[in-house]
């Protein structure tokens, strides 16, 4: 699918390509079940959504009663503890949308966000990045898949409602994470930003030889970002241009290529 554009992270299951030629909406509403005395989208009250939040039977039910939430804005903040443990639901729509929720939600949810670093699950802490880098309007960067080069940073912050430093030194600290994934939202993120980028590369470079297909994907297309001050990545590019997938392999030629490493 070469019209696609391709998500690092953030709240799309991973090998989901953010389409930007054709669209296809996804709708819950043909699925939905008509019964008696239920409330639509627009007269639900805030305590029949929390209900429906909390519906641990019914896909459908959870699914509708999140995007019922979208319009409650900040009221909504009460139940971020409850959204937050939907993001690792077992269906994609609603991962996707309670990430929605939770960003639109901006600086208010970042010192509940702030305090998932503590979480004892690698997957809460890399998810927590993931959603500090993109909370409020700020979106991160996406990849044409036919042409695996990263667009100009956008150094832009994100609505932390707080001093940068406090989200910063957290993503900082997580390089040193005992886990690879978290490692490597955390350097991803700091790219993203075009902070720490000596301590980044590093961190890159091992996503290279270890990480998912999808993570050595990224890794390539942030170094060749980078460009010439990661020069110490060349040698781990060339082995990755070993990989079976086409548009990691392509990632890999461009940043080799970007960041000035001589081919044979």
């Amino acid at each position: 699918m070469d019209t696609g554009s391709w998500p690092q992270s953030g709240c799309v299951a991973e090998g989901e390509a953010r389409v930007t030629v054709v669209v296809r909406t996804f709708s819950l509403l043909p699925c939905l079940r008509l019964v008696p005395g239920a409330t639509t989208m627009n007269d639900a009250s805030m305590e029949d959504v929390v209900r429906q939040l909390n519906d641990n039977d019914d896909w459908l039910v959870r699914a509708v009663a999140v995007r019922k939430l979208m319009r409650f804005g900040p009221a909504a903040l009460p139940q971020l503890p409850r959204l937050f443990e939907l993001v690792f639901d077992a269906k994609v729509p609603i991962q996707s949308d309670s990430c929605r929720v939770i960003r639109h939600l901006g600086a208010a949810a970042v010192p509940f966000l702030l305090e998932r670093f503590r979480d004892s699950d690698a997957r809460r802490r890399a998810r927590t990045i993931n959603l500090l880098s993109e909370t409020g309007d700020r979106m991160s960067t996406t990849v044409r898949l036919a042409e695996q080069v990263l667009p100009p940073r956008n150094g832009e912050l994100p609505e932390w409602g707080c001093e940068p430093d406090v989200v910063l030194d957290a993503f900082r600290k997580s390089l040193e994470d005992p886990d690879h994934h978290v490692r490597f939202a955390a350097a991803s993120s700091l790219e993203e930003f075009g902070h720490d980028i000596p301590e980044v590369i590093p961190v890159l470079i091992e996503t290279l030889a270890v990480g998912t297909a999808h993570e050595q994907n990224w890794a390539a297309l942030r170094l060749g970002r980078i460009g010439t001050p990661a020069r110490s990545a060349c040698e781990a590019l060339r082995r990755a241009l070993d990989t079976d997938c086409r548009y990691t392999h392509l990632a890999v030629r461009n940043a080799l290529q970007l960041i000035g490493c001589v081919t044979c």
